[in-house]
């Protein structure tokens, strides 16, 4: 057992309260009239690395500080109160003491009126993450100064999750956010850190930035804003007509991936939708589920499990 003698204690308690400190501080000050809009949870998992444990509770007391105290909008948060997320960081290598690669998955979900149900929004899992942390280290975003990987992927999902939130309650209502994630990436990129490329992958962060911002795949953010709000904020009211606005989402994936079948928005929309999408569409009419089926399995053919849920009540 490692000993701390109190003077040490007292030392690291005021590095912490340090350290702490300059995150809020940071935030108030470049964004006092700007809103907390995010219930975030936060994991770090680092099990795998031998040494210093402490690192790494800081490290997730840090960043759940850095999401959640953080100003991202000057919009208050949506009418359901703030968004529950969960970022979770597996730690599997220490190249360094202060050079990490992990796993990082992102997911986030929303109120459905009327029901206890809330709905996905996102769920996606970023196989290679590399960063660097120093214990007590201040985080501090600033879109013109970005100091590191750690801050720059961390704001870029906190927007990426804000405008999908926005998205959902009113037509295009994420767009300042997802203008916020280009402008990070794109200032990232004289960095060459991994996960940004601009070139060459359908899964960087750029690629995402760029997909949310690109006007021929707009009629993606319009069907989305339907497939919540006008339909499965409706079932509660009118379950068939809520069903029917959910189910025209189908069209609009299918085209999106007949133009462009390696989409970053295929893929976010499979991984946030593709269950809810099979449980709604299950209790429509034999014909509608064969059609959806049908459709569903040419864009998602490894889904299978999912997919032959559908299926067998396709009998």
């Amino acid at each position: 057992m490692k000993i701390i003698s109190k003077k040490g204690a007292t030392v690291r308690h005021k590095f912490m309260k340090n350290a702490v400190f300059s995150v809020i501080f940071w935030f108030i000050a470049v964004g006092c009239t700007m809103a907390q809009n995010l219930n975030a949870t936060v994991s770090v998992n680092s099990s795998q690395i031998q040494g210093n444990r402490q690192l790494f509770n800081t490290l997730e007391e840090q960043l759940r500080i850095f999401i959640n105290d953080g100003k991202w909008t000057d919009t208050h948060p949506p009418a359901h109160g703030k968004i529950d997320c969960s970022f979770t960081l597996v730690v599997n290598e220490m190249s360094s003491p202060s050079s990490f690669k992990g796993e990082l998955q992102v997911q986030a979900r929303r109120p459905v009126p009327g029901a206890s149900y809330k709905t996905p929004l996102l769920n996606y899992r970023e196989p290679s993450f590399l960063f660097d942390y120093m214990e007590y280290q201040s985080l501090e975003f600033n879109p013109d100064n970005i100091p590191n990987n750690l801050v720059a992927t961390i704001a870029f999902y906190v927007y990426l999750i804000l405008g999908l939130d926005y998205d959902s309650t009113s037509p295009l209502g994420g767009t300042d956010c997802f203008r916020q994630m280009q402008i990070i990436a794109s200032n990232v990129q004289s960095n060459n850190w991994s996960g940004w490329e601009a070139f060459g992958s359908e899964r960087s962060k750029y690629a995402i930035a760029v997909a949310f911002n690109e006007p021929v795949f707009e009629d993606y953010r319009r069907m989305w804003y339907d497939y919540h709000r006008a339909g499965l904020d409706e079932m509660a009211a009118n379950r068939e007509k809520g069903r029917q606005k959910v189910v025209t989402s189908l069209p609009v994936i299918s085209s999106i991936y007949d133009r462009r079948s390696n989409s970053v928005l295929v893929t976010l929309f499979g991984n946030a939708k593709l269950d809810e999408l099979v449980n709604v569409v299950t209790d429509m009419p034999v014909h509608e589920k064969r059609a959806a089926y049908e459709t569903l399995r040419n864009i998602y053919p490894t889904q299978t499990a999912a997919l032959e849920r559908l299926q067998r009540t396709n009998r």
